[in-house]
């Protein structure tokens, strides 16, 4: 403890409390950077050793109010305490946090229980030594795991002899058509054919844009086409019949998507990779291109990115890390100037005229907002009319829905955290329908049927909105509201 005294006249950047096996390693850290710290620890054989390592370090008791004081603390940058026992931490903290406003402190807890208290008395970080382990040892599994998965689908591929029929859900957005675009050139890269098929119509003015700056080539489905491929793949979509026009019950070769299964469906692929842990589609397809480390054109970074962006929209729904990891892979491969073309006024002309209609037809049920926008053409101004309805004042949940062609389209919205909103949508107009999502977004498609046959419109729309309103209501438990 005589040491103290000479060393408090003394000024250093970092302050080490604890000098075992963390500490080392922050010490090795800061050293191979050319920091300056000193490390204080109670047990003398360590402070000896590890000044035989050429580190400043002095004996201490971090718990001792004396050693405390005499610490150079007041100027440091960065304060780590270490020790591993709860009772010194928490006093060394409570004391570094008072002598040193403007210091990172970081605390170690000795237990889960302890982790919140380091907390509430001002620790920036907290670490719980076995639970960074586990974490390290679940994100290797992963990584493994995904890596084994990429393998499969290259093996699998590899097997293909017939052309490969790539479909993606209807009416598809560039999530779809990047992770398609992604699938077919794995296949081509091995010498496969593979093609990327579609039902329904390309509507939003932003996927238009992004087909045709990036040149993806497209396949419409019609009577026949599908005859022209022995080997089918689903991608953004798991199921046929499900937010997709392929007949139920087709052969499905290779699944990939980030929704989950209907409830009650089958795995039935030879591959599949369902992962509704992540926010697009085009994140997993960028996961595999990492592990096969496969070569990326500037074009297919620029539509997988642009793919994982439109589907989290902006990385502020349904976000995982996956997603950000693999967008901070991307962005190196980006064509900035490409990027810049595809992306235009967020609202098209019609958006704004759907908005307008579902402003004025709302209705609200508690929390819960439902309107009728009546005939559409552009089926995506559903949900964009449904996210600008999400920021009103006291609504937590959204359902926009209106008439396209030949079916009823809806489009959902929630941020309310004690409800899924796929699963709602799922239960309410799966029986009758396509439907399906995540936590905070839904979609879904019902055809006419005998509605079909009714020719005057005004009719048909209370009739779609009392069917509508009706079975969403009762998978909210607001049975006879809305009546």
């Amino acid at each position: 403890m005589g040491e103290i005294p000479t060393i408090h006249k003394q000024k250093y950047s970092y302050v080490i409390l604890g000098g075992g096996s963390i500490g080392l390693a922050i010490a090795r850290d800061l050293a191979r950077s050319n920091k300056d710290f000193i490390i204080v620890d109670s047990d003398p054989a360590r402070v000896e050793a590890l000044r035989e390592q050429d580190y400043e370090a002095i004996e201490g008791d971090i718990g001792s109010q004396r050693t405390l004081k005499e610490l150079p603390l007041k100027e440091a940058e960065g304060i780590f305490i270490l020790s591993s026992g709860h009772g010194a931490n928490l006093k060394a903290l409570e004391y570094a946090k008072a002598a040193s406003t403007g210091a990172f402190v970081m605390a170690r807890a000795v237990d889960l229980l302890t982790i919140d208290e380091l907390y509430k008395a001002g620790a920036d970080i907290v670490l719980h030594p076995p639970t960074i382990v586990a974490n390290e040892a679940l994100e290797e599994l992963q990584k493994m795991e995904l890596r084994g998965t990429a393998w499969q689908l290259m093996s699998y591929l590899k097997t293909i002899e017939a052309p490969m029929g790539i479909v993606v859900h209807d009416n598809p957005d560039s999530d779809a058509f990047a992770s398609a675009l992604c699938l077919k050139t794995m296949a081509e890269s091995l010498g496969k054919t593979a093609d990327i098929l579609y039902y329904g119509m390309i509507g939003h003015h932003e996927t238009r844009a992004f087909v045709n700056l990036l040149n993806i080539p497209l396949v419409h489905v019609t009577d026949g086409v599908l005859d022209n491929y022995a080997v089918i793949a689903l991608i953004d979509c798991n199921t046929p019949g499900k937010n997709n026009s392929l007949p139920p019950g087709t052969p499905v070769n290779i699944v990939i998507d980030h929704h989950p299964l209907p409830e009650g469906a089958e795995p039935g692929a030879d591959f599949e990779d369902i992962r509704p842990d992540v926010g697009a589609a085009s994140t997993m397809m960028t996961r595999y291109v990492q592990e096969l480390d496969l070569e990326l054109s500037s074009n297919l970074a620029t539509a997988l990115l642009y793919g994982i962006r439109t589907d989290t929209n902006e990385f502020k729904r349904n976000t995982s890390a996956a997603d950000l990891t693999a967008a901070a892979y991307l962005y190196g491969f980006v064509d900035q100037d490409l990027l810049a073309q595809i992306e235009t006024p967020s609202m098209s002309p019609e958006a704004m005229d759907v908005l307008g209609v579902a402003i004025r037809n709302k209705k609200i049920e508690g929390s819960y907002l439902l309107s009728n926008v009546g005939f559409v053409h552009d089926r995506d101004t559903l949900p964009q009319a449904a996210d600008y309805l999400l920021k009103l004042e006291g609504i937590s949940t959204v359902l926009v829905f209106g008439i396209a062609e030949d079916r009823i389209v809806i489009s959902a919205r929630s941020k309310d955290i004690r409800i899924n909103i796929g699963d709602i949508v799922q239960k309410a107009f799966g029986e009758i329908g396509s439907a399906g999502g995540h936590q905070k977004t839904a979609a879904a498609q019902i055809p006419l049927g005998v509605f079909s046959g009714v020719k005057d419109r005004a009719i048909l729309m209370k009739l779609t909105e009392e069917a509508v309103t009706r079975r969403f209501l009762a998978a909210v438990g607001l049975e006879g509201q809305g009546e």
